[in-house]
């Protein structure tokens, strides 16, 4: 009976034990999975940080986080981005346009505006002189080195042109079309390339400036010879040019101030950071001084008026855009070319400089050759309608070639 006794009570003693045991072991577990727990997620941004990465591993769909709001911009600031951004020259060339219709008379010759100084010489000598105290002695020299890229753009501008628009007019004469625009049309397929625009739209869709710089230069050179010679082949018709005017302005409109750029540049050590700094604000500048020339155009247009119908105007529109974006077509085919090798910034500069046609040396020579024409302002319409024409287009696709230039010249970068 003692030993049945003393063996209950060790039993008894034990369950006390083994229960006293059980329940420190279930309690420490609990505190255990608590700290786990509160050492996983110890913000309530971890908690849901954790609860999207769960989410996430059974294949849920997980909620955005949380985020600070921010405020969106009030309308105005909105709208002067857009109007003063990337689409800067498209809107006020359209604005420009609408100014000189509504009152020609400020830019037109011999207005207020005196476009003869402030548009022929003060804006381009400074859209030149810009362009060469931003553009590197290295990059200028390697420019000339170009040499597929230089008798590209030639033989594009002064053979392809002039041959395909003589073979299209040989068609147009068989019909009713007004001669003098038909006339006209030949005109503008022999001119050299724009002076400033390329160089403008070449820098503004991230080409090669210092390539677009000196086919700019070069082109209008020859042109001052090869224009009239192939007007006279073409036409048959020639006129009294003053050769040595014409290079003289040149001269001092598109070299002299480059070379005085350059000359700057070189010799000025604290110019250089400078115009690292302010490269923008002189684009800008640029850009409105190019828009200042367009204006005086239009203002002498909407002046003086032209001797031709609403709907030749239609027509010859008709023609020209699909020619120009033609020229675009043909030229972006060829210069991607492998057998070319040219990179995405040459690329570029080549669709500017082979397809545009100068106003500004343009409009000079056919005064200069057809002086005693009756018909001087009819052969300036195909050009009045082109040059603002290649503006809008080439402003429109200045984006699509800059991201272009980036990932052909990233491909290739990578490839290296």
């Amino acid at each position: 009976l003692i030993g049945q006794r003393q063996k209950g009570r060790t039993d008894k003693s034990r369950g006390r034990r083994i229960s006293s045991e059980m329940a420190s072991k279930e309690k420490k577990e609990i505190d255990s999975r608590d700290s786990g727990m509160i050492g996983k997620a110890s913000s309530i941004s971890d908690l849901h940080l954790i609860e999207m990465k769960e989410m996430k591993e059974a294949g849920k769909p997980s909620e955005k986080p949380t985020s600070t709001i921010v405020e969106p911009k009030p309308c105005l600031r909105m709208a002067f981005d857009e109007i003063w951004g990337k689409r800067f020259f498209l809107y006020f060339l359209v604005i420009s346009i609408a100014v000189a219709a509504a009152y020609p008379e400020a830019g037109r010759k011999g207005g207020p505006l005196r476009p003869r100084v402030t548009v022929s010489w003060v804006a381009v000598i400074l859209i030149f002189f810009i362009t060469g105290i931003k553009l590197k002695t290295q990059e200028l020299k390697q420019a000339a080195a170009y040499w597929r890229l230089n008798i590209f753009v030639l033989l594009f501008t002064y053979i392809f042109i002039p041959a395909t628009v003589y073979a299209l007019t040989s068609v147009l004469r068989l019909s009713a079309f007004n001669s003098s625009i038909i006339d006209g049309m030949v005109v503008l397929s022999c001119l050299p390339t724009t002076i400033s625009m390329c160089v403008i739209l070449t820098k503004t869709g991230g080409g090669n400036e210092a390539a677009a710089v000196f086919n700019a230069t070069v082109s209008n050179f020859l042109g001052i010879f090869l224009t009239p010679s192939l007007l006279l082949l073409l036409l048959g018709q020639s006129g009294s040019v003053s050769i040595a005017d014409i290079i003289l302005k040149i001269s001092l409109r598109v070299v002299v101030p480059v070379v005085a750029g350059q000359i700057i540049r070189l010799a000025i050590p604290p110019v250089r950071p400078f115009v690292s700094r302010h490269g923008k604000a002189l684009k800008r500048i640029s850009e409105i001084l190019l828009l200042l020339i367009v204006y005086a155009v239009f203002c002498e247009t909407f002046y003086t008026g032209v001797d031709a119908k609403p709907e030749e105007f239609a027509i010859l529109l008709a023609i020209l855009l699909p020619l120009h974006l033609f020229y675009l077509g043909v030229t972006f085919f060829l210069a991607t070319r492998s057998f070319l090798n040219f990179k995405g910034t040459d690329i570029v500069s080549v669709l500017f400089c082979s397809t545009q046609k100068t106003v500004a040396l343009g409009l000079p020579l056919i005064t200069a050759m057809y002086e005693d024409s009756d018909d001087i302002g009819i052969l300036s319409v195909p050009l009045l309608i082109y040059h603002p024409m290649q503006l809008v287009v080439g402003s429109l696709l200045v984006g699509k070639l800059a991201d272009f230039v980036r990932s052909k010249d990233g491909e290739v970068a990578s490839e290296e």
